[in-house]
């Protein structure tokens, strides 16, 4: 319960003296203030440093989070609370006394202590630690700052912190948010703010944040904040900060043209962003860095290479047009030779039935000889040497990105008609192929009854024969089908594809083989590898492994039960399910003792290397999938992460390596699911990869091939601070030959 006393020294600490109430709480004039009708009072989108001084103080009896226009409806200043000259400025003077009675000292203290540090630099990521508490806004009709304090909030230490400063009238600065302020329209205006926000996130794949930040010279500046996926689906903040007009103008000017390009010639412009050590994105096309002052040159660049293509495209298609039109001149001359044949041996079926028939084709085609048509034509009035298209076109100094894009849409134009022609022309030489068998076997079957037209007597006999030579069969095609490979999606097909693997291991390993997998996931793997490679291990790994244990055995008590199941068992949570399932030991499936020997040490690892080794041979992985690690590649057994990110909890230094695989369908491997960190005696252990998306591999197994290298930083920020933290990492692609 606060005392008088108690009271009296949180008014002294404020400096406020309610005798004697300075003028400067009295003195107020009406403010203007009015807010856009769609405006989210949790996004703030401007930043000052404001003299505390020029604040106007108003307080009003609602929460934080109540409409405004109520908030604005009761609001009073402060002077209305410290007053006491009618019976309303006396409930409302008790109402303040109360709100002085529930204030904590300490966070005044703390507020002095940000704005100090506040005063020395602006934050990183400019929005500092409960900034929403401060309530600034300014009044353009008024041109004034004032505070709007809903004083049924439990925090109200910056009401009171203004208090105190504007009574020792001091001239000092502070740095706040300011409520409701739109932006300035100063360096963009909000339509081209709103479309820098949409190509940002297109590139970064997450929605950014944009600020106006005015430092304490009032200088403005645009500061863009957010998270960027880098590298697969690792993540990094970033800052992008704009001082100038110009430099807004170009940055928005370069994004909107790449953004274009991308969405509208998807199939020719891929864009990669990359981060510097201070965290500022930067365009890539292919090895090439594009920003502002490269813009007009990569445009002609691109121009005159797409004018060159667009110039072969045109001379493939005349060719191919000309090689379609003597393909159906060929064809419909095979179309006539295969109707007279067809016509010729129609004529011998039915003429073979009667006697007069046999008599009347037989003098008709007796002096007729086979003709075949000519597969190779050449026509007179065209070359046979491919055509050349020639173009002239006067090369400009510059080019505008609305002729790219024309260029580009005329060049896709005629791709599309040469895709038409190549699939017109590999029809039609279907079609001929079938054609020139039909003919073949046509001519064949006319050649056999030719041969016995030598006299009637042997044409008759011939035609009175039960069975006659049939045609041969046509052209079968095959087709053949490919298998369609699904693309794994971590964050889509994780939870499925640890489910399936867990299940599949607690059938496929047996328990002591999942005890020495467990065993792989330690410290001790490289105690393992040791022995893969026919390597002596150091005593001082068994010593240090001894030390671990004493001090683990302090910190645990003992069970007698072991992985036995108990009645003291707790109840315990895996993935949001209750199971009754106790985590391996290590040290229990080392059998490690104080007094073990190293040679009983390396006996015990060799058993377990051997179970590893065997127990890889048993399990392959049924979906390609990209895994990766930090560090280096070890030879022998490795433990790589289906998620970027857990790898990179391994990073110890400012600078990594990280490298991919991208293990194959049906590679040998063991996934690190649940059931090679518990025990489950009591069958009630969940299915997945709950304690880690470990994959372990045995690299001295697999052919590797480095596939590309590439480079990238991660940014993390420190709260309310200018500071960052920069992780270079340097990327290594690998595939499995």
């Amino acid at each position: 319960m606060e005392t008088n006393e108690n009271l009296t020294e949180k008014l002294n600490f404020i400096g406020l003296d309610l005798k004697n109430i300075p003028d400067k709480f009295n003195l107020f004039q009406p403010i203007d203030f009015g807010i856009h009708k769609n405006y989210n009072e949790k996004n703030y989108k401007v930043y000052k440093y404001v003299d505390i001084n020029d604040i106007e103080i108003f307080l009003t009896p609602t929460h934080r989070l109540a409409d405004y226009t109520e908030k604005y409806a009761k609001a009073l200043p402060i002077g209305a609370y410290l007053n006491v000259d009618t019976e309303e400025d006396i409930e409302r003077n008790l109402l303040f006394l109360n709100l002085i009675r529930k204030l904590n000292l300490e966070e005044i203290e703390i507020l002095e202590e940000q704005q100090k540090a506040l005063n020395k630099s602006i934050p990183y990521t400019v929005k500092f630690n409960k900034d929403y508490i401060w309530q600034v806004h300014y009044s353009q009709t008024s041109k004034k700052y004032f505070m709007l304090i809903p004083i049924k909030e439990s925090e109200l230490a910056e009401l009171f912190y203004v208090i105190k400063k504007q009574i020792k009238g001091k001239e000092e600065k502070i740095f706040v948010p300011i409520c409701y302020s739109e932006y300035s329209n100063t360096f963009l205006n909000t339509s081209e703010i709103e479309e820098l926000e949409k190509f940002l996130c297109f590139f970064a794949k997450d929605w950014p944040s944009i600020y106006e930040v005015y430092d304490k010279q009032d200088n403005m500046s645009i500061q863009i904040l957010g998270k960027a996926t880098i590298y697969d689906t690792i993540k990094s903040e970033y800052k992008i900060e704009l001082k100038t007009q110009g430099e807004a103008e170009d940055y928005y000017k370069l994004l909107k043209v790449l953004f274009i390009l991308e969405t509208q010639l998807s199939h020719h412009y891929k864009f990669n962003i990359k981060l510097d050590e201070k965290g500022t994105i930067h365009f890539y096309y292919g090895e090439d860095k594009i920003d502002n002052s490269k813009l007009i040159d990569f445009i002609k660049r691109e121009y005159l290479q797409g004018l060159e293509k667009t110039i072969k495209a045109k001379e493939v298609k005349i060719n191919l047009d000309k090689k379609l039109r003597k393909l159906k001149k060929l064809s419909k001359n095979l179309d006539q030779e295969y109707f007279e044949k067809e016509k010729q041996i129609s004529t011998f079926l039915e003429c073979k039935k009667t006697f007069f028939g046999k008599v009347k084709y037989f003098i008709k085609y007796k002096k007729k000889s086979i003709q075949t048509t000519n597969t190779n034509i050449t026509e007179k009035d065209e070359p046979t040497n491919k055509l050349k298209y020639c173009e002239r076109t006067e090369i400009k100094e510059v080019y505008t990105l609305e002729e790219l894009l024309t260029l580009y849409t005329k060049l896709d134009q005629e791709t599309n008609a040469i895709k038409d022609l190549e699939l017109d022309i590999e029809a039609i030489n279907k079609r001929i192929n079938m054609l020139q068998t039909k003919i073949k076997n046509a001519t064949l079957y006319i050649k056999e009854i030719d041969d016995h037209k030598k006299s009637i007597f042997e044409f008759w006999k011939f035609t009175n024969k039960d069975e006659a030579k049939q045609l041969n069969e046509g052209i079968i095609e095959v087709h053949t089908n490919r298998k369609l490979k699904k693309a794994f999606n971590f964050d889509l097909d994780f939870e499925d594809l640890s489910k399936q693997m867990d299940k599949e291991q607690r059938t496929v390993f047996t328990k002591e083989e999942t005890d020495s997998i467990f065993i792989a996931t330690t410290n001790v793997l490289n105690d393992i590898n040791c022995i893969i490679h026919k390597e002596k291990i150091s005593e001082e790994h068994l010593l240090k492994l001894k030390e671990e244990m004493q001090e683990n055995e302090k910190n645990t008590a003992f069970d007698i039960f072991g992985s036995i199941d108990s009645s003291n068992e707790q109840v315990k949570t895996l993935g949001n399910i209750k199971h009754r399932e106790n985590a391996k030991n290590k040290f229990s499936i080392l059998n490690l003792k104080g007094k073990t020997t190293l040679k009983e040490y390396t006996n015990k690892i060799r058993n377990i290397a051997d179970d590893i080794q065997a127990s890889i041979k048993k399990f392959k992985s049924d979906i390609e999938i990209p895994i990766y690690k930090v560090g280096n590649i070890e030879d022998g057994l490795n433990v790589f992460y289906i998620n970027p990110e857990s790898a990179l909890k391994d990073a110890k230094s400012k600078e990594v390596n990280l490298y991919k695989i991208m293990l194959k369908e049906n590679t040998n491997c063991i996934a690190l699911t649940n059931i090679m960190y518990y025990n489950n005696n009591n069958q009630t252990l969940p299915l997945g990869m709950h304690i880690s998306d470990g994959i372990l591999i045995n690299t001295e197994k697999l052919n590797l091939k480095l596939k590309n290298k590439d480079e990238n930083y991660i940014i993390k920020t420190i709260e309310a601070s200018p500071k960052i933290e920069t992780l270079k990492i340097n990327i290594f692609e690998y595939e499995i030959c």
